[in-house]
């Protein structure tokens, strides 16, 4: 419901307007005069301004013009008599909304009221996406796309620049924490689009009802808690840019309708009959092999040909070597700054054990160590005690003495860290299903974890 300012020198006028607003639910508030109206504007923040056009003083076209200056998304509806619609329209052009004619009639009231709530609605929506994207961008710039000693990423981003600057359909694979949707954002932020909205949706983290809606909107009564309209992303973020994520998880019957988008540019509400069209660019992402989910009838084909005209590969950290120290000593001296620290000194054999790491988790996982190892370090010097046990542990493999029960120490740590880390992923980070599946404690798997240094929020995904 709105909160209405109703402007008009008649009593009988403002009485009138006064029960019908407040009987749809509205909140009301009257003034004889535009002075006055001028000064609640000042006070307080309305949704829309009701106006008569014939007021002592200040008329309507004057009031709109201060309303406006005041509020420049102002809803300003004015009423008028048919002798004065000219000037209606005069005041139109200023910006207001629109117009009515005396006598009010209450359902085109209603109506006008309506879709200014929408206009509102949509405005806000824009204002949140806008917030959104300009924290990720904040978040973003410390992460690959923008820096890199990978020759190999290097030739990826020269390629991605001229990709970018298509409206192709672009697929990015690679293991989890690679950094693949900060590609896409790199893709977005280059091409002609990077002033328009940019979307980020996790297919995998929604269930298919509420994922059809998030992209295509529904109307109100479509099922169950549709209790008004909704706008979808594909309608917000018109001429924009939408990054799928995990592509692979999506319902059959929305990758049906994402093939009519790619396909015709258009597409319809949950609930709606009626035909939208779209400027949407679409880029997606996946883990998975796409051409198995093909084979076990999981994925339709024309789609998959549809979303990848360009596809690129991020290897995985272990890979990159060049790498793995350049974001170390990046993200230690970011996290410094924030947490307004000296800048410390790696020690060699940490470097060592950096590269010799498989770094399952990627670009994620060492931006975690390097969190915590700059917490922790307090001697302005980062030495390897500091790094997590699972690290530590993975470090000492093949690295055998001539002493039993040290070799027995190595091996049973590489074990319990491999074994562990391997039923935490299969359960997503779930420490007590994973207990209960290795038949384990769930008390005493959560203090095992915690002394080998693994994390299971790092399996959530």
């Amino acid at each position: 419901m709105a909160r209405i300012l109703v402007a008009d020198d008649e009593a009988t006028s403002i009485a009138i307007l006064r029960k019908v607003l407040e009987d749809a639910g509205h909140t009301v508030t009257t003034v004889n005069d535009g002075e006055k109206a001028v000064e609640k504007i000042k006070e307080f923040k309305y949704d829309i301004l009701l106006t008569d056009f014939n007021m002592p003083g200040m008329n309507g076209i004057e009031l709109t013009e201060a309303a406006l200056s005041i509020e420049p998304d102002f809803i300003v509806i004015l009423i008028t008599a048919f002798a004065t619609i000219r000037s209606a329209v005069d005041a139109i052009r200023l910006g207001a909304f629109d117009y009515l004619t005396k006598p009010v009639n209450k359902e085109e009231l209603h109506l006008s009221i309506g879709r200014g709530l929408e206009r509102i609605a949509l405005l806000n929506e824009n204002l949140l996406l806008k917030q959104r994207l300009e924290k990720v961008d904040s978040e973003g710039e410390i992460e690959f796309v923008y820096e890199t000693a990978s020759s190999e990423i290097q030739d990826m981003l020269s390629e991605a620049r001229k990709v970018a600057r298509t409206d192709s359909t672009v697929l990015i694979t690679g293991s989890n924490g690679t950094g693949k949707e900060v590609l896409s954002k790199f893709i977005h932020h280059n091409s002609l689009r990077k002033d328009q909205q940019f979307i980020v949706l996790n297919c995998a983290a929604l269930p298919p009802q509420l994922l059809e809606s998030e992209l295509f909107g529904h109307v109100k009564g479509s099922f169950t808690g549709a209790i008004k309209d909704h706008k979808g992303y594909f309608e917000i973020a018109d001429n924009g840019t939408i990054f799928l994520d995990e592509i692979g998880e999506i319902d059959p019957i929305i990758q049906v309708k994402l093939l009519r988008v790619l396909q015709e540019k258009e597409f319809s509400k949950v609930g709606d009959t009626r035909i939208q069209t779209t400027n949407v660019r679409i880029i997606t992402a996946t883990n998975q092999e796409i051409k198995k989910l093909i084979q076990d009838g999981k994925f339709r084909e024309d789609l998959y040909y549809r979303i990848n005209v360009f596809e690129f590969h991020l290897p995985s950290l272990k890979d990159r070597k060049e790498d793995i120290l350049f974001y170390f000593s990046k993200f230690i001296k970011d996290f410094s700054l924030l947490n307004k620290k000296s800048v410390p000194e790696v020690d060699k054999d940490v470097k060592e054990i950096l590269l010799s790491y498989t770094w399952p988790g990627n670009i994620r996982e060492l931006k975690n160590v390097a969190e915590r190892v700059s917490i922790l370090c307090e001697r302005n010097r980062i030495t390897a005690d500091l790094l997590p046990g699972k690290i530590l542990g993975a470090s000492k493999e093949r690295k055998y003495t001539a002493d039993y029960n040290e070799n027995k120490e190595v091996l049973i740590n590489e074990f319990e860290i491999n074994f562990l880390t391997k039923y935490l992923k299969l359960y997503k980070g779930n420490v007590a299903a994973t207990a209960k599946a290795i038949n384990f404690h769930p008390v005493s798997l959560r203090q095992k974890i915690s002394k080998l240094g693994i994390d299971p929020r790092e399996y959530k995904y």
